[in-house]
């Protein structure tokens, strides 16, 4: 069933309203992280909220942060078979 374009139009706001909520907070999280690793906090800050923070928030816009490296195949040796007998 598709949807009125009316309906459509009230959820594109909110949409946006998200999409801003969600850049602030990636903004937000990792000005806390470079400042804590920057040593600009008197006190030392547990990083750990703000980097979950930061990798929720960039998995919703489809951002993998971390090591997606992937693990390359090793090459399998092949026996060669002999084709002429030795004499």
């Amino acid at each position: 069933m598709a949807e009125s374009p009316e309906k459509q139009e009230q959820d594109e706001p909110n949409s946006r309203l998200g999409d801003v909520i969600k850049v602030v907070l990636l903004g937000w999280a990792m000005a806390i992280l470079t400042a804590n690793y920057l040593g600009v906090f008197k006190q030392s800050l547990d990083p750990t909220y703000p980097a979950s923070i930061l990798s929720g928030t960039a998995a919703s816009f489809g951002l993998a942060v971390g090591n997606n490296r992937k693990k390359k195949e090793e090459p399998t040796i092949k026996e060669q078979t002999p084709t002429a007998k030795p004499k």
